[in-house]
């Protein structure tokens, strides 16, 4: 018969039974009584009653049959309800879709110098169906995907200040519905690019009551009246035009200040590129297009040019410092405005 320690067991000569304590031989093993009493017993005096064989004596193949329990109801598992069945946070006032790209700065102060974060916001009463990818050069490399409730926003992934001088394009696919619709939606897709430029200027994070600080926003989705005007032909606006009053002519647009120009020196601005470049290959090209334009603006009737270095590990800005103390030292230079450009930018002053 078959016995392991824990088994319990029926006395076959007498009343009684209890719980198998140790195995002392093939013929001889402990049993604890009911009343706590451990007692020697031959095995072949003893039958098991709920336990499997795992020890075997030699002596004797006698076996009880033990009855299996009856299986345990199947319980049925309800079906979780999903997520877009049900359309929740529904806000009366957003009806139109409005889909945003979001970058939340941790230094709001100053934003190159922290993580950005990047945020996908649903600011509508639809659910979407979303993917944000990179684009590569040779494919669209998946970053996040998912499903994402009415009005709400989910985290994308952040970039870091060594990653703003060569950002990739960033890539939306989305697909929104509603519970009951009336019509199939279209898909839509969005493919956006960031110009390191913005995130030196201050202007470009906004307030908004999506977040607790400023942020650079970027509508995926188009205008529904911007798309609806593109509809309108030729003869709509001949027509629109004919019924109104004449335009008053208009005052002159006031132009960039002629006095100072920009002149961005990030590389990926310089060359389409740049990918077998060495780090001092590209410090050479922008130094190249550093002295083209200090030539030009001296030649010209420019006062002041502003030089966009970054803030990176501060290898280009002190290079061109450098040469503007070798080459160029009777003119004065400083950072330029940090509202504008944070640490990014040297101003060169040409002419008082």
């Amino acid at each position: 018969m078959v016995l392991k320690i824990g088994d319990k067991v029926r006395f076959l000569n007498e009343v009684g039974g209890g719980r198998i304590t140790s195995i002392i031989s093939e013929d001889i093993v402990n049993v604890e009584t009911n009343d706590g009493f451990e007692v020697p017993t031959r095995v072949n005096n003893l039958i098991v009653v709920n336990s499997p064989d795992t020890y075997e004596s030699g002596r004797t193949r006698n076996t009880a049959a033990v009855p299996k329990p009856a299986p345990a109801p199947e319980k049925k598992i309800a079906k979780p309800e999903e997520p877009w069945f049900s359309d929740k946070n529904q806000v009366a006032t957003k009806e139109e879709p409005q889909y945003l790209f979001a970058l939340v700065p941790e230094i709001p102060a100053n934003p190159p110098t922290g993580n950005i974060s990047m945020y996908l916001v649903n600011n509508c009463n639809d659910t979407l169906l979303f993917r944000f990818a990179q684009k590569t050069k040779y494919n669209y490399e998946t970053v996040s995907a998912g499903s994402l409730s009415p009005n709400s926003k989910t985290y994308l992934g952040v970039i870091k200040p060594d990653m703003i001088a060569e950002l990739p394009v960033y890539c939306f696919q989305l697909l929104r519905f509603r519970k009951r619709t009336k019509e199939l939606e279209p898909f839509l897709q969005k493919e956006i690019t960031l110009s390191a430029v913005k995130f030196y200027k201050q202007n470009s994070f906004v307030p908004t009551k999506l977040f607790k600080v400023p942020v650079m926003l970027f509508q995926i989705n188009e205008n529904p009246l911007k798309a609806e005007i593109e509809k309108l032909t030729e003869h709509d606006f001949q027509k629109a035009t004919a019924t109104k009053e004449p335009v008053k002519k208009e005052q002159p647009v006031a132009l960039p200040n002629p006095d100072l120009i920009e002149i961005d020196l990030h590389i990926h601005e310089l060359l389409d590129n740049h990918n077998n470049l060495t780090n001092t290959d590209m410090v050479n090209v922008q130094m190249k297009k550093f002295h083209e334009e200090m030539d030009k603006a001296i030649k010209s009737d420019v006062k002041k040019i502003v030089f966009i270095h970054g803030v990176g590990n501060g290898t280009l800005k002190n290079e061109l410092r450098r040469e503007l103390q070798r080459k160029y030292a009777k003119y004065n230079f400083q950072d330029a405005s940090f509202r504008e450009y944070g640490y990014g930018a040297t101003m060169v002053i040409i002419r008082k």
